[in-house]
This record gives structure tokens, sequence and C-alpha cells, in this order.
């Protein structure tokens, strides 16, 4: 198995407290980055780059798209050989839901007609959108990518796919024309796209810069472009992703994309010790939206329990939901430096963690639940309060001191 690590921990604290701005968003090679390097200076700093060249062994990269004809197209033929016809997730472009397009449901099958035709002006073939497709978790035996190294470590998807659990790991394919609406990804994770065919333009917002957009009702736009971001003064970062390349969406940097050519991706969201803090607070923001919206409510019985139920419905998650994940990582981490013998710390698509990544998810998640425990946090639910203090007591017994 694969080992990624990085240099030394504790870590360079000069680093951690930079102030940076986003002047520019790099490009770089996969073969001329090493996971240390995008740890501290692209994830640490979240700062967004585009990596090229990192997907050429993909099975889909190579068996996907046939490259026999000019221009290249979906091989239609071979996904209907090798995948089932089952239904998959469609967006509708042309008709929008709330602050996103309307979802229906087809068959896979059904979705791949209107690409089996040449004719670019159908208009059910430029309006519907296949995405969020959860292939990889569906059919887990049929190993179409590889995770790329420099966004393994990723505590989300380690919990969901050993729990057996619904991840966050998507096939998107669109015509060209079809797009996704302005946002910033789930939780203010982390997301890595690969365009494994065709062409993307990307919007790219370093975070704050949103704010300008806000109308008199503190609502953002469903969409932007570049003339409207310039109008409202934004600072942002128009990406032309190819195929072959990936770029990493740090938390927080609001986005628009939109396929320029016929594309296919493959997506992850995730968060791990980098940024787990910022899925904490935001965790915490909207719960604190929530006790606002039915604070005429507040004294009806199980008031606070109430708050989780309508969290997670509208977050995605709750407390104990983030509990559960955070201390599921630490346990696996701990295991490992306190069993004599016990196996390194097993990533997705068979990659493991060297030691000073492991004592930095460690420090990370001490740094955490040290901070919910001091600073009260989660004094209303006494059940999560005491997990979180138990795991403190851990960390504390392996050195990992406050």
């Amino acid at each position: 198995m694969e080992e990624i690590e990085i240099s030394s921990y504790p870590l360079d604290q000069l680093l951690l407290s930079a102030n940076h701005r986003h002047e520019k968003i790099d490009r770089v090679t996969a073969g001329s980055i090493s996971y240390d390097q995008f740890f501290r200076n692209f994830m640490q700093r979240n700062r967004a780059v585009v990596v090229e060249g990192i997907v050429q062994d993909w099975e889909c990269f190579q068996r996907w798209i046939d490259r026999s004809v000019v221009p290249p197209k979906l091989n239609v033929p071979y996904l209907k050989e090798t995948l089932p016809n089952g239904p998959v997730p469609v967006a509708d472009c042309e008709r929008q839901h709330y602050n996103s397009h309307e979802k229906l449901e087809q068959s896979l099958f059904e979705f791949l007609q209107s690409w089996e035709t040449d004719d670019d002006r159908e208009s059910t073939r430029k309006r519907f959108y296949l995405k969020d497709w959860h292939l990889r978790s569906l059919l887990p035996e049929y190993r179409f990518y590889r995770t790329p190294a420099l966004f393994t470590s990723d505590w989300l998807n380690e919990y969901l796919v050993e729990q057996g659990a619904d991840d966050y790991r998507f096939v998107y394919i669109g015509p060209k024309g079809t797009w996704t609406a302005f946002h910033a990804d789930v939780f203010g994770s982390y997301s890595w796209s690969v365009n494994i065919f065709g062409r993307k333009r990307w919007y790219l917002l370093p975070p704050g810069e949103e704010r300008k957009l806000l109308n008199s009702l503190r609502q953002l736009p469903f969409s932007v472009t570049e003339q409207s971001l310039r109008d409202a003064g934004v600072t942002f970062f128009t990406i032309e992703q190819k195929a072959g390349e990936a770029i990493f969406v740090p938390s927080g940097w609001y986005h628009q994309v939109m396929n320029v050519e016929d594309a296919i991706s493959v997506n992850h969201n995730w968060f791990n010790g980098c940024n787990v803090g910022t899925v904490w607070d935001n965790l915490r923001s909207s719960l604190a939206d929530v006790r606002r919206e039915i604070d005429d409510c507040h004294d009806m019985d199980n008031f606070d329990d109430h708050c989780q139920v309508m969290l997670k419905a509208s977050f995605g998650m709750d407390y104990a939901d983030f509990l559960a994940i955070v201390l599921y990582v630490c346990d696996k981490r701990l295991k490992s430096i306190q069993e004599e013998g016990a196996e390194k710390v097993k990533q997705i698509d068979d990659y493991v963690l060297g030691k000073h990544h492991v004592m930095f998810d460690l420090g990370a998640i001490r740094d955490l639940l040290g901070e919910m425990v001091e600073k009260k946090y989660l004094d209303c639910y006494p059940a999560l309060n005491c997990l979180a203090v138990n795991c403190l007591k851990k960390l504390v017994s392996v050195g990992l001191t406050l």
C-alpha cells in the first residue's frame, strides 16, 4: 500500500497563523508536487489549485471515451455493456428549484440514449445533467478510478465507506451547456473534481467575496456571470479545466461550473484535520440559525433535541453524526500507535497514513474536542459531552496534552 506522509509534526506555527491572500490559482503537474507540499501549501492554507496530468491510468479515462473518432465522444456501447441499467439522478438545467436545479430520476440507458446521436441541437440532450451519481458505492468492485494520493486524507468518506453508509463520491456526466449553480460545497468541505472528458469553465471566489453579492434580503444569486462579478467588485478566478486535470476547491470557496463541451468528471467532497474546524464552525452556525428560526418554541419539551433534528434536515448532519466521524477517526489512529504490531491506518483506495500524519490527525482532534469542552458547546447534550471528554482523556494518555 502507498503511504501518504507529512515531513514533520508538530507543524510550523508560523505557517498555520499566516494570513494568506489569494492572488492567483496555481497550476502544477501531478509529478511535480508531493503530498507534503500539497498538504502544506494548499490544504492548510485553503488555497485552490489545478493539478495537471492526474488520471491517465484510470479505467474510466481510457475506456469510457471513444478516442478512435474525431472529435472523441462518450463510449455509450461500452458503458451499456459494463454498467447495469439502474436509476440515476439527473438535474434539469432549465428548471430552478430553490437554490439548485430541479431533480428527477431516469434509467441510465434512457439518459445515455440522447448521447448516441450526433445532433447537438437536440433540446433534451442539452438540458439534462447526470450528477451526484454514487457509482463507486453502487459498484464497489468496479475500480474505474483511484483517488489521487493528494486527496486521500479524507475523514468523511473513510468513515462513511467503512460504515457502509451513503458517501460523498460522485460521477457527473453533462452535455455541453449544462451547469451547476452558484454555491459552496456541503458542510464547508473541500472538494476535488477530475475531468476525464471535455472541458469545464469554473468561476471561483475566495472565502468572503460572496458577501459582495448579497441582495437586500441577504440572499445570494442563483447564477453569476463574469460581468456580474466584476460589477459587484468581486475578486474571482476563471479556470478552464481540460480532460486529465483536477481542481482542488478549498473550504468556503463559492463557485459556478459550466460544461463548455460534453464533459465527464469524478468528484469527492471531504474533510480532514486541516479543515475539520471549519466544518464544526459551520455546523454550530447552522444550529444557531435553527434556534433563531424556532425561538418562539424555546419552552417546548426537548427543544434542544428538536433543534438537532432540524439541523440534520437542513445541514445534512447533526452534532451526533459529526462526533461519530471524529471519534471513529480518532480510535483508528490511536489503535495504530497503542497496539504493538498494529497495522498502519488504512485509507480508501489502498493508501496508509505515515506516523507524522497520524499524530497530526490526533492533534487536530485534541484541539477540536478541547474547544468543544472548554467553551461548553455540548453542555445541552450531556451524552455527547461525555463522549468528547472520554476521547480527550485517551489522547492525554498517549501524550497529546491540551
